[in-house]
């Protein structure tokens, strides 16, 4: 029961996300490729579709390819042996025209085919009059047919026929979709051939196969790598991609450098004139947007040697001398200090666990750091977001020994760069569905998801989602089937703003040293492959079926909305439970408060002194002044959206529309006035020109105000050229709400700003220059505030350890959130907890400030 639910819940996702289908269609594939490759697609699963003696009206869409025009489109095979055939034919001077075909009986539709482009086609079989009535692109035959009367089931199959005894030689080269068949006027049939199960496609009404064989799937496009460059090399290349022009760096030796370009897809060749270059081995080359310089490097030998593409030269001048100690090594630049950093490798029978920091534009000597909470390995993945390294899987064993049994690794560290602390996020208890795989050299953060993506080994290649948060491996690509069996093997992923791509280099190497490099691209963001598959389910082939799915669909969607229901409510329930035990414990008392007004205010530059002349009545951080469940946008603690029935719909709003909501409601927050027409389009579409920006921004406030009024009453003026959002009644934006908060000056308005505030940093993923400068302000006087609350005595402990964590989101070394958590920590006995604070502010301030820490744990406490 639980599995047919779970299927049926999974029919529900893929109806309601089917209108937002990207392009899709069944390639039937034909000459010149051999029959034995031709594409076929029999409909309900190859049998016998009942007639009832109505009238049955077959329909689709085609899209004719211009590489074979000629032959079968689809073949019907009546119950008595006959056969009706669409077909394309060749007129005088090579025309192709369509034709329907009755047993030997040729009937042309006078019109010329149209290549590349869709077009309907439908036929209507009349079993009690012997008729056939074809249109096609518009244009419509009738035709007799005696040998239809009394016919009682119909086979139907596009592309090459596979009955037995009925197959043609010539098959069109078309692609065909949205197939639907009426039983009188009754549609019982409807495949899209969008969503498939491998060779199967299962229509949207009754879930019935239509199977097919060789199939191509258009929408498989999109979770498809695509190969755009292929070339062998005589000596290793080293590899580095520019993302912000979209430009492979391969550098065989110091004498040649190729130059491929992803979206000319050419290669230049620069003959180098001089300098040394760097690298040991294949693997250490990097290109820094930041300094728009390519960069070779050496860790063994900290030697570093950037291209100067006016000389033409290598700037280093000493070669590398010493063996390579690094293979496989993952590495990443981190713009905060302009340093590289490099985990993990593999050299002389040995797997580390290294962390290696080295300064190539600085006179700084190179820091090495072993991570002994992670087991030594090569071949494992990294990315930096923010301040934090997260380091994925690999390849090794805990004695770092090669001869001891190395396994694969399927785990997530994070390693705060300002502190060297390491924490396990969370490793996979058993082998991947799929099996084994080594991840590429590099992750790619996607912060719109908050996820990151990686290539993988698995099934030949493919691309995988991960998350901070579970154990999970989400495929977003189908498998690339190669063979990665070379001695060496070096893949890493890339990904391109400009292009909106994902490209991944596959360098596979003997020991010779001969080479192939190969690189892929894949649109980006990518698209879980699950999205793409329908269940494999096959019931109720009647049409009863069709009540009896519906009703199943209405039942389960209940029971699962219900559920998620019963299962928050008792969390909140256990929640609340807790709280007040807790605040019976520390018998604090607590008042009751209205709900809060929503409004557009200004937030000013100098925030008016808060006094509160009575103690704030929430010492158990018990708040109930807002309601998040619905109706809301939010920006405290990540941007989420809420619709008007209580559904997450933040994963509705793209990251255009994401920009433009909140550059709408920072710059209403700003000024009531909101912002004026080209500003907006200087920030959002700075890239086109100004009739097509403005057609865009059209389109992006017309998609918006579509998704804004399922959240509830918010409306997007157009007053006098200025842009501007307005929550009414109902409906509420916690920034804006704590804008209007600001300007109050009493306790009660001081409470429920503390409800907002508390519950997180202002947009923490989202990252822009125009959003940095609100962010900023806004955390400013978020310090400002929270810090003379610290210094009030009428705040209960757990309200103020609540205070001084929020406090360290928004300043990390703030030394009066420090002050208060140690000392009361220590007020509370937890001695040993209030030490691990002071030690890990102490080494942040140091690497932030450069300088020690001057004041001692006993000397903050008392």
């Amino acid at each position: 029961m639980k599995k047919t639910l779970s299927i049926i819940f999974l029919l529900l996702i893929c109806m309601h996300s089917m209108s937002q289908l990207p392009e899709y269609g069944l390639h039937i594939q034909s000459y010149p490729l051999q029959n034995s490759e031709f594409t076929s697609m029999a409909l309900e699963d190859g049998k016998y579709i009942e007639t009832k003696r109505e009238k049955i009206t077959l329909s689709f869409n085609l899209w004719v390819r211009p590489d074979n025009v000629f032959g079968t489109v689809f073949r019907i095979i009546t119950d008595n042996n006959k056969n009706i055939d669409l077909m394309y034919s060749v007129s005088d001077n090579d025309r192709r025209f369509p034709i329907l075909v009755t047993g030997d009986a040729v009937h042309p539709i006078q019109k010329e085919v149209r290549r590349e482009m869709w077009t309907s086609a439908n036929v209507t079989l009349d079993f009690k009059e012997g008729d056939i009535t074809v249109s096609y692109d518009s244009t419509e035959i009738k035709v007799k047919y005696a040998d239809l009367k009394g016919v009682e089931g119909i086979r139907i199959a596009f592309g090459y026929c596979p009955f037995e005894n009925f197959s043609l030689a010539d098959v069109a080269s078309v692609n065909i979709r949205d197939i639907s068949i009426k039983r009188g006027a009754e549609e019982i049939r409807q495949w899209k051939m969008a969503r498939h199960n491998g060779d199967v496609c299962y229509d949207e009404i009754s879930h019935i196969p239509a199977t097919g064989k060789n199939t191509r799937w258009v929408i498989d496009q999109y979770i498809t790598w695509k190969k755009i460059y292929s070339q062998h090399f005589v000596s290793s290349p080293s590899v580095a991609f520019d993302p912000l022009v979209g430009t492979f760096y391969v550098a065989t030796n110091k004498k040649k450098l190729y130059v491929f370009h992803t979206d000319e897809r050419v290669t230049d060749t620069i003959r180098i004139k001089g300098g040394e270059f760097a690298a040991n081995y294949p693997n250490q080359l990097i290109y820094i947007p930041q300094r728009q310089q390519l960069l070779s490097y050496n860790l063994n030998e900290n030697l570093f040697s950037a291209f100067d593409p006016v000389t033409q030269c290598w700037k280093g001048t000493q070669a590398p001398v010493q063996e390579h100690d690094y293979w496989n090594n993952t590495l990443v630049y981190n713009p905060a200090n302009s340093s590289l950093i490099s985990f993990g490798g593999y050299g002389h029978y040995h797997y580390n666990n290294k962390l290696v920091i080295s300064y190539p534009y600085e006179d700084t000597p190179q820091r090495q750091l072993s991570l002994t909470s992670i087991h030594p390995r090569y071949s494992c993945s990294s990315v930096i977001v923010d301040s934090t390294l997260y380091i994925f899987g690999g390849r090794g064993c805990p004695s770092g020994r090669q001869e001891l049994s190395p396994r694969n690794y399927y785990d997530l560290y994070s390693v705060n760069l300002l502190t060297q602390q390491v924490n396990k996020l969370w490793e996979a208890p058993q082998t991947p569905v799929g099996g084994d795989f080594q991840p590429c050299e590099n992750m790619v953060y996607d912060a719109e998801k908050d996820c990151f993506y990686l290539f993988s080994t698995q099934q030949g290649g493919t691309l995988m989602r991960i998350d901070t948060q579970t154990p999970h491996f989400e495929l977003m690509s189908l498998p690339m089937g190669l063979k990665l069996e070379s001695q060496y093997l070096y893949s890493n992923l890339y990904y391109s703003p400009k292009q909106k791509k994902l490209y991944v280099a596959i360098h596979q190497a003997e020991v010779s040293g001969k080479a192939d490099l190969d690189i892929y691209e894949l649109n980006f963001p990518p698209i879980p492959i699950l999205s793409f598959k329908q269940p494999d389910v096959v019931e109720g082939k009647t049409d009863q079926s069709k009540h009896t799915y519906l009703w199943l669909y209405i039942v389960s969607g209940l029971l699962v909305i219900s559920g998620i229901g019963a299962l928050y409510y008792k969390k909140r329930k256990e929640e609340i439970d807790r709280i007040k035990s807790s605040a019976k414990e520390e018998k604090s008392p607590t008042t009751n408060t209205s709900q809060a007004e929503g409004a557009n205010t200004l937030l000013t530059k100098e925030m008016p002194e808060i006094k509160i002349e009575m103690p704030i009545s929430t010492p158990d951080l018990t708040f109930h002044n807002y309601d998040f469940s619905k109706k809301c946008v939010c920006f405290f603690g990540g941007f989420h959206v809420v619709d008007k029935e209580g559904n997450d719909c933040t994963a509705l709003f793209t990251p255009t529309l994401k920009a433009l909501l909140i550059l709408l409601i920072l710059y209403t927050g700003k000024d009531s006035k909101g912002i004026i027409g080209h500003k907006l389009i200087q920030l959002l579409w700075y890239d086109k020109a100004e009739e097509s920006a403005k057609n865009n921004r059209n389109v992006y406030m017309s998609k918006l105000r579509g998704l804004l009024d399922k959240v509830g009453d918010i409306k997007i003026l157009n007053q006098n050229g200025f842009w501007s959002i307005q929550f009414e009644e109902g409906t509420i934006c916690d920034y804006l709400e704590a804008l209007h908060l600001y300007r109050g000056n009493n306790g009660q308005d001081l409470e429920k700003l503390l409800e907002l505030l508390l519950r997180g940093m202002m947009l923490p993923n989202v990252e822009n220059d125009w959003i940095d400068a609100f962010k900023n302000d806004f955390s400013n006087d978020t310090i400002d505030l929270l810090c003379r609350l610290l210094k009030q005595e009428d705040l209960s402990d757990t309200l103020k350890l609540k205070i001084a964590d929020t406090l360290f989101q928004h300043d990390y070394i703030n030394e009066e959130a420090l002050c208060v958590k140690c000392r009361i920590l220590c007020q509370q006995g937890k001695k040993g907890l209030a030490k691990t604070v002071y030690d890990t502010f102490c080494k942040e301030y140091a690497a932030s400030l450069g300088t020690e820490y001057k004041y001692s744990l006993m000397e903050i406490i008392e």
